[in-house]
């Protein structure tokens, strides 16, 4: 029955349906997760692009590009941004106010060329907006060396989910942090690497932490918290999907549904 149950979800949200939500007080925000795919038995690599189009972040819009083989730069975020944001008009009837985005699959020492490439593309289309929002990006990265342990008398143990630690082992020159978003059965817990590379807004950063977590919790394919927020994981799974098996664009009548899942 559990596995039926799975399966029923799963379709559900590929027709559109809505499976759970969060809540979160800011409204008039567009979530925005980035990731790119490689296949090596192909000669271009692909880059996804999902774009949440509610606040209570059950309903998105998607895009793929593609670049040159292993190229992990993606030179078409201006058009992507552009058609995300008309998307959300459309749907709202207002652009928004804030927008989030969160850059998976990136190591440090491309920051800076995700900084001038990646983040102008997307200023760029947000100039063109009659009032322009505020703008957070943010990279997400996975594959770290640090862990974490919850001193607890003469023990330790895992920290719990939501543990964020933003001094002493985060950069001075950057604002970074780190998330510890799951728990584990067995084994060390592996936390996630958060580097903002823009932070234009009047919102404060204990706040990006908590909707970073929240975020954690609404990939409709796990009904627990992931290890990145849920656009970076769904712009995974459309990259994986277009670059391993499509090899094309999909239909843009698919740009609205999670048909990716």
């Amino acid at each position: 029955m559990s596995v039926v149950t799975k399966v029923v979800l799963q379709m559900n949200a590929k027709l559109g349906g809505e499976l759970w939500s969060i809540a979160i007080p800011m409204k008039g925000v567009m979530y925005i997760g980035i990731d790119t795919y490689h296949d090596s038995g192909s000669a271009r690599s692909v880059g996804g692009f999902v774009a949440s189009m509610n606040d209570l972040c059950t309903r998105y819009y998607s895009k793929t590009t593609w670049q040159a083989s292993k190229q992990e730069l993606i030179s078409q975020l201006e058009v992507c941004t552009d058609e995300a944001l008309q998307q959300y008009f459309k749907l709202n009837n207002a652009f928004p106010s804030r927008v989030f985005i969160f850059r998976d699959g990136v190591g440090d020492g491309q920051l800076l060329a995700v900084k001038e490439m990646e983040l102008t593309s997307i200023k760029r289309a947000l100039a063109k907006l009659p009032q322009k929002p505020q703008l957070i990006f943010v990279v997400v990265t996975k594959r770290i060396q640090q862990r974490f342990f919850l001193k607890q008398g003469g023990r330790l143990s895992n920290p719990t989910p939501g543990t964020v630690v933003d001094t002493k082992v985060t950069s001075d020159a950057l604002f970074d942090f780190f998330l510890v978003p799951q728990s584990v059965g067995q084994g060390t817990v592996t936390p996630t690497h958060y580097n903002v590379l823009e932070f234009s807004t009047n919102i404060q950063p204990d706040h990006l932490q908590q909707i970073a977590f929240k975020l954690c919790h609404i990939y409709f394919n796990w009904t627990g918290t992931i290890r990145v927020p849920a656009v970076c994981q769904y712009a995974h799974k459309l990259a994986f999907l277009v670059g391993n098996h499509l090899n094309k664009d999909p239909s843009p009548q698919l740009a609205n549904y999670l048909y990716y899942l």
